[in-house]
């Protein structure tokens, strides 16, 4: 059974946010207006990251040609020095990148000094305006099922199903 994301607190847009990329020009999220957009922000060393990341590199194949843009941000202390070996054997076919925790963070709408952990993956939709209009965190239902969970979300962003409150 899928479970959808939950809601944003409300609709609202996408802050300004890049990801950055060792020799690489940094990933701006507003260049994907236009596209649907899922974002997770992860961990390169985490077991449930690495899985999803096999999820969502199923998922990309098939929903990049629909209109769908795949991101994934590591925030993890040591990102820059493991990205290389993540990027080698999971062979996104999608941009993956790095940011630091204070930045993501921000982005999540979390302070920093917040005591509640940001369980990974975590992954924020946003529809083709740049409205940020789900997210689910690691801990939540929506990850039991993750591959359904995502084709849910993204079937209605897809539709411009907009979600009420």
């Amino acid at each position: 059974m899928a479970v959808t994301a939950a809601a944003a607190d409300s609709a609202r847009p996408s802050p300004p946010f890049s990801i950055l990329r060792t020799g690489a020009t940094p990933i701006r999220l507003s260049q994907y207006r236009g596209k649907v957009v899922a974002l997770a922000f992860i961990q390169t060393t985490c077991s449930h990251c690495q899985q999803f990341t096999t999820i969502l590199n199923i998922l990309a194949r098939e929903y990049a040609p629909r209109g769908v843009q795949f991101l994934e941000c590591a925030f993890n202390d040591d990102a820059v020095v493991t990205m290389p070996e993540f990027l080698e054997r999971f062979a996104p076919p999608y941009p993956v990148g790095y940011s630091s925790q204070a930045a993501v963070m921000t982005y999540l709408q979390r302070s920093i000094i917040d005591p509640r952990p940001v369980y990974v993956p975590h992954v924020v939709f946003l529809d083709r305006a740049g409205i940020i209009r789900a997210e689910a965190a690691g801990q939540s239902e929506f990850f039991r099922n993750p591959e359904a969970s995502m084709r849910v979300e993204l079937e209605k962003l897809l539709k411009g199903v907009e979600r009420k409150k």
